[in-house]
């Protein structure tokens, strides 16, 4: 196979034959193309047998997409039946091999409903509290950190978990896990690597069979799969990383790109190899994106080139509000129907999005679908006022509600109404409870007749009503903190609930379009769409001709508790990653306004229009071009 369409750098690289080495990829430099031009580069000029390499992955699409990527290469002549596979696979196949010789028996945890339900009990036992969804997935992604990246209570930094008593919800979780004889994927990692050190016989005959181990996307390894990856490589030490240190984004679920910065260190005369030619972006974004990527500290210094000439700008486009900018968004898609990736750093940032699109009639396909969202305890409470007001009988949504406006209503009040019910309007109810002072009574009145008034009102004006009269703006300032959020994000939820009531009529059409949402988002998976949704973590190791970039907020992006360093870096490098998503422009689009309060720039916002290459950087200013 001629080396001939590759890069100097890329040729190097591929090259490679003992020893370790690191390959530091940016963003658009080929990295796929590296690895299985080095697979047959192995084969066919060090008679490398094909089965003793073994190439693993982060994620199953990647193994998938380099698979296909090797078949299309496979039809000039190189036919040889290449292993890759994703680095949990690899600990699944060593434990069912052992399990197999043993008779040991466990079944894996559905990630979903058993997994929630399990949580929910242990989390109700140490927090007395109702596990929800977003509390669920902080949970069960804060205990995997601690397996992966292999914490004692001690090494805990304050304030890096949601709850003082992690540890000890951790410690239930995998109690549990014994007791019942079940794992996650986070046991497949450990048990692989404690069967692997208990059996050195079994180790000795893996290391024989993979004499060489690839690790694509390394940057999203945790020290739990380094600490297998490396029981692998074990003597021969033919370990050859692939990462770009300045895209890793999953700390949350335990990456740790500080190997990479200690590799050298650790492999004492290890080869260290650069891709530093971006074939993706327009020379603008590339310049762009190494001005922002170079605020973080804690990173390789490497040199970045654009293959493509400058042509487009990248833009920060200045709206007053999000009917504004969803506005733009929909008449720019109309007059430029081609390929366009909107990216955002939560999920909450598509539901007005998506119903912006859909009443335009554009069709759309979403990654990372906000469902939790749609079943958000905020939109549920929201949701229950409106049923409230709808019919005034409905004793549940009345309960969900009861504590959380200006009513004063008591938990013996909330009581009596439940006792005396049956079926009857519960703000007669309220006003007729016998043991009520009259001043409390009087307001009860207050609260009936403002009900009776909210009734009157156009969804919009409504939602408007329930924060200020009612008095659920204030319930929130007070609530926040313990529901793990911050007034700001409260305030850009509130927002998009605002935006999906404000071509409502009715209560009622508020209602139906939360639930038609929810049919929109299944038919709007894999649709085919030129227009994609996504997360930026979705959206990595894609590429888009166009990328407009929103809701980069203070508090919101980077998020509230991204104070220190590490995690600062970190959500920087996730504003990397969806910048080098655009192979054509990039457009980050703000609202200055939100939920009526004045929305400031972000962080990342000041360091984009700031940096001192602003020749390559429009700025444009409501519509308007303005100079950086």
């Amino acid at each position: 196979m001629s080396f001939d369409s590759l890069t100097n750098d890329q040729r190097t690289a591929a090259s490679h034959f003992e020893g370790p080495a690191l390959t530091l990829a940016i963003p658009g430099s080929g990295k796929t193309t590296l690895l299985i031009h080095r697979l047959i580069h192995l084969v066919t000029e060090h008679d490398v047998s094909p089965d003793r390499i073994l190439t693993l992955t982060f994620s199953k699409a990647s193994a998938e997409d380099m698979k296909n990527r090797y078949r299309s290469i496979a039809k000039a002549g190189y036919d040889y039946n290449f292993t890759f596979m994703t680095i949990h696979k690899f600990a699944f196949g060593i434990y069912k091999l052992y399990s197999s010789k043993t008779g040991r028996q466990m079944r894996l945890i559905d990630e979903g409903g058993e997994k929630f339900r399990i949580l929910s009990g242990i989390f109700k036992k140490h927090q007395d509290e109702k596990l929800g969804d977003d509390e669920f997935e902080t949970l069960s992604s804060q205990i995997g950190l601690i397996y992966n990246l292999k914490l004692k209570r001690e090494d805990a930094e304050p304030g890096r978990f949601e709850w003082d008593n992690i540890f000890d919800m951790a410690e239930d979780y995998h109690r549990y896990k014994r007791k019942h004889n079940c794992f996650d994927f986070d046991d497949m990692l450990l048990d692989a690597i404690k069967i692997l050190r208990k059996n050195p016989t079994l180790l000795c005959s893996i290391r024989e069979r993979y004499a060489f181990v690839q690790v694509d996307e390394a940057q999203d390894t945790s020290k739990l799969q380094y600490e297998l990856i490396e029981l692998i490589a074990g003597e021969h030490n033919n370990l050859f990383l692939v990462a770009d240190d300045d895209q890793s984004i999953y700390g949350f679920r335990g990456a740790y790109p500080d190997y990479l910065l200690d590799f050298p260190k650790k492999y004492p005369g290890a080869k260290l190899y650069h891709l530093s030619i971006n074939f993706r972006s327009d020379a603008n974004i590339v310049r762009t994106a190494e001005g922002l990527i170079g605020y973080n500290l804690n990173r390789y210094d490497k040199p970045m080139k654009a293959n493509k000439p400058a042509e487009i700008k990248p833009s920060v486009i200045l709206f007053e509000d999000l009917y504004k900018r969803n506005a733009y968004l929909v008449s720019s898609i109309e007059k430029n129907p081609s390929e366009r990736a909107i990216l955002y750093r939560n999920k909450v940032s598509a539901l007005s999005i998506m119903d912006t699109l859909s009443r335009n009639g554009i069709a759309f396909d979403i990654k990372d679908p906000p469902l939790g969202e749609l079943n958000h305890w905020m939109l549920q409470d929201l949701l229950s006022f409106f049923n409230l007001m709808l019919i005034p009988q409905d004793l549940e949504s009345f309960s969900r509600v009861a504590f959380k406006m200006n009513g004063f209503i008591s938990r013996e009040m909330l009581d009596f109404v439940r006792a005396n019910h049956r079926g009857r309007d519960v703000f007669s109810i309220l006003v007729d409870i016998p043991f009520l002072m009259d001043y409390q009574t009087r307001t009860q009145e207050r609260l009936k007749a403002q009900f009776y008034e909210l009734s009157r009102l156009r969804p919009f004006d409504a939602r408007h009503y329930i924060e200020t009269e009612l008095g659920y703006l204030d319930y929130l300032k007070k609530n926040t903190d313990r529901h793990g959020m911050t007034m700001h994000f409260a305030r850009t939820r509130l927002d998009a609930y605002k935006a999906i009531a404000k071509p409502l009529k009715t209560a009622f059409d508020f209602i139906t379009r939360v639930e038609s949402l929810k049919t929109i988002l299944s038919e709007s998976r894999n649709s085919g769409s030129a227009i994609t949704l996504s997360t930026i973590h979705g959206s990595k190791g894609l590429e888009f001709q166009n990328v407009s970039m929103i809701d980069v907020n203070p508090k919101t992006f980077p998020g509230f508790k991204a104070t220190e360093n590490g995690a600062l870096e970190e959500e920087r490098r996730l504003f990397y990653v969806g910048l080098t998503r655009a192979k054509s422009s990039f457009e980050l689009l703000h609202v200055e306004f939100v939920n009526g309060s004045f929305n400031p720039n972000s962080k990342f916002i000041d360091e984009l229009i700031s940096q001192p290459l602003t020749d390559h950087l429009t700025n444009h200013i409501t519509g308007k071009t303005a100079t950086s």
